[in-house]
């Protein structure tokens, strides 16, 4: 019989352990964030734990492994709160499809009904400004910051590599945006394009690198809402 309740209790760490700890630790990595902005001796005595436990014992693996957990709970709400109260600026009706990674979360900026989908990075690190409305297809990637090839340590850019998206933009499957591209209001970047340099408003881009294929029209009034597209 004590065998029996053994491997009960095994089976029940071994499925419920994960959610646990991250219950244990979520109250101290949501005071840690106002550390990131404003270091002040009181945020730094609330950040303690959690940066004793993810950055010096664990080197920020925590932190990414948790983000990974979050962006598979299959309430786009739930995962929408999480990202919210650790540091996303971000309006109403903003909806993450499954597996989106969100990097350096306290520079992400996003405005009302946004569309997220499935597999988006989103990185922050430079800072990354989303209007409204916006559509990001499968497996979008936002780059804000980029080794430089020429540097003899092969060091990452200094300068400023942030990402700008206007109003229902819409970025199409694979699409890649590098490091200090603005996309204008109402642009789209076709499926599996490598966009390099700014996008001008209501113009269509395709091609490796993305360049100008086509016009979209002006009249644009659509608004998404929080409720996300049955695939089924």
């Amino acid at each position: 019989m004590n065998t029996f309740y053994v491997i009960i209790a095994l089976l029940v760490v071994a499925v419920f352990g994960k959610w646990v700890l991250m219950m244990l630790i979520y109250p101290f990595q949501v005071l840690a964030v106002p550390y990131e902005t404003k270091p002040s001796l009181i945020h730094k005595l609330m950040a303690a734990p959690h940066r004793v436990w993810n950055k010096y014992l664990l080197r920020g693996g925590y932190d990414r492994w948790m983000l990974h957990e979050v962006a598979f709970i299959p309430s786009h709400h739930l995962r929408r709160f999480i990202y919210k109260t650790l540091g996303v600026k971000m309006g109403k009706n903003n909806v993450f499809y499954f597996g989106t990674e969100l990097r350096s979360l306290a520079s992400i900026q996003m405005g009302d009904g946004n569309q997220i989908g499935d597999n988006a990075l989103l990185d922050g690190r430079r800072g990354l400004v989303m209007g409204n409305n916006i559509n990001l297809s499968s497996n979008v990637s936002i780059w804000t910051l980029q080794h430089d090839h020429r540097d003899p340590n092969f060091a990452c850019r200094p300068e400023g590599g942030k990402v700008t998206i206007g109003d229902r933009a819409w970025l199409g499957c694979n699409v890649i945006v590098l490091p200090g591209v603005t996309i204008g209001e109402g642009a789209v970047c076709c499926a599996g394009c490598v966009v390099t340099k700014d996008v001008k408003p209501y113009t269509v881009v395709a091609g490796i690198p993305a360049k100008k294929v086509n016009e979209r029209p002006h009249n644009l009034t659509y608004h998404f809402s929080d409720r996300s597209c049955r695939l089924l």
